[in-house]
């Protein structure tokens, strides 16, 4: 795992998601994707079955095997799929083409099952398997390798392969057969022609996707499964720590990423996702310790410095968060927080003309942004420059977020600053009663009504 993202896409930046990387095994090899597999119909009609009908297919041969593997003390197992380059949908020319090379490679599987004192059938659709009884890991590397060699003369078509092998910690034969394809979806990180066997990283991918389908438990498994072939995957450590994060188990979310740490000191999402666990429970100082040891290891992750940026505004050290937001806004110059962010933290330090753009972008950016609209109110305020624009942009602001006593303390200042005391006082009222201290500001008004109205 590589490329932080969060955990939540449908949130905003400034929700706190954690952070959980993506695998990228074929790193080395540029940030290559796995490749999809060709469309094709369900099993029950698949036409390969056509051309040998004696083999079974999904969950039948699974069963199948795994029944004639019960007494067997080691077996290994080939999973493998065509390539399809383009990844769009079918034609009956190339569905044509692929049915072919689908045939070629299941006689060649089967030739090589044969020779291996093997057997052979499909694990799900474009998905051959082969099982080779009494050969370890080593033995079906080799025949991999072996079909592989005979299926790079078909050409035009590549072929992905995944290998598992038994034993392998308490997994049944059926688990084992299970594990080859996850090795062959390992595999695709490699690209076009990859061949992966079944270890943590396949693990780490499968738990990945069980965490995005929102499977927590089985990802969970995966991640402690892959933690019992790798105890020190750093990456798997901090994935786990995610789910126990997203389950609000803090004490078990930071044990993991303590373990991640351990390994790696500079490991980055780990202390990023520490920190956060500490934010959650209110406790800013030691998040912001968090996230600034993570720093100088971070430069590329967003929502470290866009959160680092905001805990030290919101601590009153204006000064040191405007550099993180302006990093922030550099990596992710869409975002519309971190433009409001740095809009803030301009302001805060009374640089009221350079804080417009950065508000003006955020509220391009999210036109209902409650604090954008209030700040940039705030900037005409300092500057007495577009006082009824800025009353506007302030009364939006208490409409879209009525329960933040700073949008109602900023209309105050306008209204009273316009001479509108009466709504002014209704304003400062509201900014008292939720959380802002307007007694003066209150005090001030009332004073002046009384003074008006003698």
């Amino acid at each position: 795992m590589t490329h932080a993202v969060s955990t939540d896409s449908g949130r905003r930046p400034d929700e706190q998601p954690f952070l959980l990387s993506k695998t990228r095994a074929g790193a080395a090899r540029g940030d290559a994707r796995p490749s999809k597999p060709a469309p094709s119909a369900t099993l029950a009609d698949d036409p390969l079955l056509q051309e040998f009908p004696r083999i079974q297919a999904g969950s039948a041969f699974i069963e199948t095997a795994a029944g004639r593997l019960g007494d067997t003390s080691a077996f290994s197992v080939l999973a493998l799929r065509p390539d399809s380059a383009s990844g769009g949908e079918p034609t009956p020319a190339s569905s044509r083409k692929l049915l072919s090379y689908r045939i070629k490679a299941a006689q060649i599987v089967a030739q090589v099952a044969d020779d291996e004192g093997g057997f052979w059938g499909l694990m799900a659709a474009e998905t051959l398997c082969c099982v080779l009884p009494g050969r370890d890991q080593a033995s079906g590397v080799a025949a991999a390798k072996k079909v592989q060699s005979r299926l790079s003369a078909l050409d035009g078509q590549s072929f992905t392969i995944g290998i598992a092998a038994f034993p392998c910690l308490r997994y049944t034969p059926a688990d084992v057969i299970h594990n080859a394809g996850k090795a062959l979806n390992h595999a695709a990180f490699f690209g076009p022609g990859g061949r992966a066997c079944f270890d943590a990283v396949s693990l780490n991918i499968s738990g990945d996707s069980h965490y995005d389908a929102g499977e927590i438990d089985i990802a969970i498994a995966e991640y402690r499964n892959a933690l019992r072939l790798d105890a020190r995957n750093v990456n798997v450590l901090n994935s786990l720590g995610v789910c126990f994060g997203v389950r609000q188990e803090y004490d078990k979310a930071l044990t993991a990423f303590s373990a991640a740490a351990k390994v790696d000191p500079q490991e980055v999402l780990a202390l990023y996702n520490a920190g956060l666990v500490h934010l959650l429970r209110e406790d800013k100082e030691t998040a912001l310790k968090f996230w600034l040891q993570a720093a100088p290891h971070g430069q590329e992750v967003f929502e470290l410095h866009f959160q680092i940026g905001r805990c030290l505004l919101e601590t009153h050290q204006a000064d040191k968060a405007l550099a993180y937001a302006q990093q922030a806004v550099a990596l992710r110059p869409e975002s519309g927080p971190a433009q409001r962010l740095l809009g803030d933290a301009l302001l805060a330090q009374r640089s009221s003309d350079q804080a417009i753009a950065p508000y003006k972008t955020a509220l391009r950016i999210t036109p209902n942004d409650a604090a954008a609209l209030s700040g940039l109110a705030r900037c005409y305020e300092l500057r007495n420059e577009n006082l009824e624009i800025a009353i506007s942009f302030c009364r939006q602001s208490v409409e879209i977020a009525p329960e933040n006593g700073r949008t109602h303390l900023r209309l105050g200042r306008l209204l009273a600053k316009t001479e509108q005391l009466e709504e002014a006082l209704q304003a400062f009222r509201q900014a008292e009663t939720h959380g802002e201290d307007a007694r003066g500001l209150i005090h001030s008004v009332e004073e002046r009504l009384i003074e008006k109205a003698s």
